[in-house]
C-alpha cells in the first residue's frame, strides 16, 4: 500500500516538474524564468528523495542535497547581480 501512495506522489511531482518547465519555456520576465528553475530544481530534489524511498537506495538521497544546493546557490547568484545593476 505504501509503494502505491509513493508512486502516486511521484507522478504527481514528475507533472509539477513538467509544469515549471512550461514556466521556464514562456515565462514573459526573467524572474518568472527563474522561479520555475528553482520550483523545479527543488521539485526534482523530491522526487529524488521519493525514488531513493520506492528503490532502497540512500544514496540518491545525496543527490538530492545536491540539487537543492544547487537551486540555492541560483537564487544567491541571481539576487547578488540584481543588486549590483541596481547600484
Amino acid at each position: 500500500m505504501t509503494d502505491l501512495v509513493l508512486t502516486v506522489v511521484l507522478v504527481v511531482l514528475v507533472l509539477n516538474v513538467l509544469a515549471c518547465l512550461v514556466r521556464v519555456l514562456g515565462g514573459p520576465t526573467a524572474r518568472d524564468r527563474l522561479l520555475g528553475v528553482v520550483l523545479a530544481g527543488t521539485t526534482g530534489a523530491a522526487v529524488l528523495l521519493v525514488t531513493a524511498v520506492l528503490a532502497e537506495v540512500p544514496a540518491v538521497l545525496d543527490a538530492a542535497l545536491a540539487v537543492v544546493a544547487l537551486a540555492t546557490v541560483t537564487v544567491l547568484a541571481r539576487v547578488g547581480a540584481e543588486r549590483e545593476a541596481r547600484a
